[in-house]
Order: structure tokens, then C-alpha cells, then sequence
């Protein structure tokens, strides 16, 4: 009886198995592009002033091994899993590159964290939230329900990003930004730009912004809100339309209704010269459009 006992105690009892650590390091291209895959788990990137690409991390429970591969100017950091695999842990991930490395994430639900990266970046995550930062090079970033959060820092730089339902903070940018959103709110707050355009389905959109000489803002929604706030001074034409929502103006003249017999109001007037460009749109959503 007491065989047997012990027998049950030793199948029943799960051995405790220390994570495996990660300690990686290569000499790489300071300009060169370093691609990173991990499934779960976080993925923390830090720029520095070295021609080297560092990994130091813990791999999470079930994954079979941490690929390094640094070839001319491409490195490769990969979490490998099993095919088979179906429970795994997450892996944490900190990475550390050359200042003007070109990033290239991908992710399916690990959180993504950038700082002080130079060089271009492309993130992708499905639901993992991701945060980076903007510094001249151009900004791609794609998630379907993970939230983004980007600060630029002076520097003009093309920031393009795509989400289903996952909201959006943006801060301080220069340049070009476009957003399409399908659900997720969009919060947006930048001086000088030279194009905004955002289009959602379902969002609101809360944009406060200032516009570059001749610059261009857009902004489309179908059931979404649309809020705009021009920073600085204005100087642009106004063409703004809603089907089926109201128009609030604090400044320039009211809004109009297209026709007696149909739905629909707009706007347009001049503030300036009219040098910029802003259009606005939404079927179902209302407009607010005010200045500092």
C-alpha cells in the first residue's frame, strides 16, 4: 500500500523546471536591419551607440530555443516553438541595437516597446500593445486589438498606422502621419504637420493640430465622432460635410443644411490666404471644429 501511494505522489507531482536565461551578443552593421519574431510575451528594443546586437531575456515554458543569427547587415532574433506546441509561456525579450538599425517586429500577442531607435521601424503585433518613439525615419505600425503609443521628437518622419480595434495616442509628431481605424479611438495631439489623414469606421477621433505651410488635414468617418482643434494660426480652406450628424463651429461661419427635402449639412469657408487644405467627413458621426 505504501508502494503504490508513493507511486500516485510521483505521477501526480509536476517537476519544477527553472527557465532557460538568454545571453546573446554579436558585432553587426550599425546600419543594418534587425528583425525580431516572438509569439508571447514582451519585447523590450533599446537603441545604443555600439556596433552590436545584444539579447539578454528568459525563454518562456514551452518554447524549444532562441534563434541568433547576425549575417552582414541582417540580424535575426527568433523565438522558436515546437509545431506541436500548444500551451507556452511567454518569453521576455531585451534587445539592444546600433542607434541606426532598421527595426523589424513581429509579434502575435507579446507587448512591443522601442526607445531610442534612429533608424525606420515596422511593428506588427496582433494583440500586444506597442510603444515607440519617432526620430526622422519612417514609423509602420499594425495591430488588430492592441493599443499604439508614439512620441516623436523634433524630427520629420513618415508614421503610417493600422488597427482594427486597438486605440491610438500620438504626441509631438512632425512630418506625415496617416491612421485607419476601424473601432479603435484615436487621440492625437501635434504641432506642424505637413499631411494628417485619419479614417475610421467606428471610432472617435479627438485631433488637436497644427498645420505646416500648405500642409493638409483629413479626417473621414462613417459612425464615428470627429473632433478637431487647429493649433497656431489657420490658414486654409474648409470643406466639411456630415450626412446624418451636427456640425459645431466655434469660429468662421455656421454650417448649412444641403437641402430642405434631404439629410445633410456642411461647411466651407476661407480662414487665411487659404493656402492649407482641411476636409472632414462623417455619415452618421458629428464635426467639432475649434482653435486655440
Amino acid at each position: 500500500m505504501k508502494r503504490m501511494m508513493l507511486s500516485l505522489t510521483l505521477l501526480t507531482v509536476t517537476p519544477w523546471v527553472a527557465a532557460e536565461s538568454i545571453d546573446e551578443i554579436a558585432d553587426v552593421h550599425p546600419r543594418g536591419e534587425v528583425e525580431v519574431s516572438n509569439v508571447a510575451g514582451t519585447v523590450n528594443v533599446e537603441g545604443w551607440d555600439r556596433d552590436q546586437v545584444k539579447v539578454d531575456g528568459e525563454l518562456g515554458r514551452g518554447a524549444e530555443r532562441l534563434e541568433f543569427r547576425a549575417d552582414g547587415r541582417h540580424t535575426l532574433v527568433k523565438v522558436i516553438y515546437p509545431k506541436s506546441s500548444r500551451r507556452s509561456g511567454g518569453t521576455d525579450l531585451v534587445i539592444r541595437i546600433p542607434l541606426a538599425s532598421r527595426l523589424s517586429v513581429n509579434a502575435v500577442s507579446a507587448d512591443i516597446d522601442v526607445s531610442g531607435v534612429e533608424g525606420a521601424q515596422r511593428l506588427q503585433s496582433v494583440s500586444g500593445n506597442v510603444t515607440t518613439e519617432a526620430r526622422g525615419e519612417d514609423v509602420r505600425i499594425e495591430t488588430v486589438s492592441g493599443d499604439l503609443s508614439l512620441r516623436g521628437h523634433g524630427d520629420p518622419a513618415l508614421v503610417s498606422i493600422t488597427t482594427v480595434s486597438g486605440d491610438v495616442d500620438l504626441r509631438d509628431l512632425h512630418g506625415e502621419v496617416n491612421v485607419q481605424s476601424v473601432t479603435g479611438d484615436v487621440d492625437l495631439d501635434s504641432r506642424d504637420l505637413e499631411r494628417l489623414r485619419i479614417r475610421t469606421t467606428n471610432g472617435d477621433v479627438e485631433a488637436r493640430a497644427g498645420m505646416a505651410d500648405r500642409g493638409t488635414i483629413e479626417m473621414e468617418a462613417i459612425n464615428g465622432d470627429l473632433r478637431l482643434d487647429i493649433l497656431g494660426d489657420i490658414d486654409a480652406e474648409f470643406d466639411i460635410e456630415t450626412f446624418n450628424g451636427s456640425i459645431r463651429n466655434d469660429f468662421g461661419p455656421e454650417p448649412r443644411r444641403k437641402s430642405q427635402y434631404q439629410p445633410g449639412t456642411t461647411l466651407r469657408f476661407t480662414e487665411g490666404e487659404g493656402n492649407g487644405r482641411v476636409r472632414i467627413k462623417t455619415l452618421n458621426g458629428g464635426i467639432t471644429l475649434r482653435s486655440d
